[in-house]
């Protein structure tokens, strides 16, 4: 980064931070309208930008509530689809069953989810608050006991029974993260009622950080550790092609995601031989002309999920198997159940 925007990233990022304390403020001092739905009402998201895995957070607390009998619905923002204000799309099984208006691309976090978890609806659009009465007026059939907000920390509108905070182990708090990457200051944590450091290790988050956390969060709020584990392909997108890492590598390794050199490093500590990599911006399409280049030279394709589901049909005829680098929650599950008690 040049050093002459150094100063001027340090300076959005304070007026940002200001901004967001500000709306805080005005919701809290009970200014602001908030809109509470039919159910309860849980919030997934950070302080940071980007890249502390609040998708894979999201879609494990659907699964803990469906083994509950729960009906769960996941309220999204839609990033990658330009979705206008007042609208909103709807996926069941992987599958659009409600189209945007004004747009036919799919978020790709949405229909990930979507495809991970058929039995629960996701529903993307801007403003949550009507993306809900949306569904609720046009699903009748399916009535959410628990609407779930992927990356709702700072959507202050919409009333909520549990807030939880995702840390990044590596740089927990605004004070350590690079510049411009905090939507907010350390300060907002104290509307956490959970905290959960993601991409923990045995080095990370140090007690210090921990410490500096437990300062920050209102007292008695539960923090929990877990580690994000990518794990070694099984099968080929096309459900055909066992994965055999003597046969399908060198791979190339083919993201768009917020953080791409720890994905190459986590796919490195599995032991799998890569070779060149294509790294995009987060939510960034997926050119083909680029997977067939790298596929003439490499005996496979790795790549994330969430990159995938951008645009499965990118994947097609490529001339190699692709496979898909799974992402494993490893965290104290009993300790979990302990605390979301209160909340299912």
């Amino acid at each position: 980064m040049r050093p002459i925007l150094l100063p001027l990233l340090w300076a959005l990022s304070l007026i940002f931070r200001a901004a967001v304390g500000c709306r805080a403020l005005y919701y809290r001092l009970g200014l602001g309208k908030r809109t509470r739905l039919p159910g309860k009402t849980w919030s997934i998201g950070n302080i940071a930008v980007g890249g502390t895995g609040k998708s894979p957070v999201t879609m494990a607390m659907a699964q803990l509530l469906l083994g509950r009998g729960a009906r769960p619905a996941i309220l999204t923002r839609g990033y990658g689809a330009p979705i206008k204000s007042g609208d909103c799309l709807v996926l069941r099984s992987g599958q659009v069953v409600r189209p945007a208006s004004n747009t036919t691309l799919i978020p790709d976090e949405a229909r990930m989810q979507s495809a991970k978890l058929p039995e629960v609806p996701v529903i993307a659009g801007p403003d949550r608050v009507r993306a809900a009465a949306i569904f609720l007026r046009e699903f009748p059939n399916y009535q959410p006991t628990h609407w779930l907000l992927d990356d709702g920390f700072q959507h202050l509108r919409l009333e909520r029974d549990l807030d939880i905070v995702l840390l990044d182990a590596s740089h927990p708090l605004p004070a350590l993260l690079p510049l411009g990457l905090a939507r907010e200051s350390a300060q907002g944590l104290r509307r956490a009622d959970l905290v959960i450091f993601t991409r923990s290790s045995e080095t990370a988050p140090s007690a210090m950080q921990v410490t500096k956390v437990q300062s920050q969060v209102r007292r008695g709020t539960p923090i929990l550790k877990t580690r994000m584990i990518t794990s070694a392909p099984t099968v080929s997108v096309s459900g055909q092609v066992p994965f055999d890492p003597q046969l399908h590598t060198p791979a190339a390794l083919v993201s768009g995601i917020a953080a791409p050199q720890q994905l190459r490093d986590a796919v490195a500590s599995l032991g799998l031989k890569i070779g060149e990599s294509l790294s995009l911006k987060d939510h960034q399409p997926i050119p083909k002309e680029a997977l067939i280049k790298l596929a003439v030279s490499h005996r496979s394709l790795f790549t994330t999920a969430k990159d995938y589901w951008r645009d499965p049909a990118i994947f097609k005829d490529t001339g190699v198997p692709v496979f898909i680098l799974e992402l494993e929650l490893s965290w104290g599950q009993t300790h979990l159940n302990q605390i979301l008690q209160d909340y299912i």
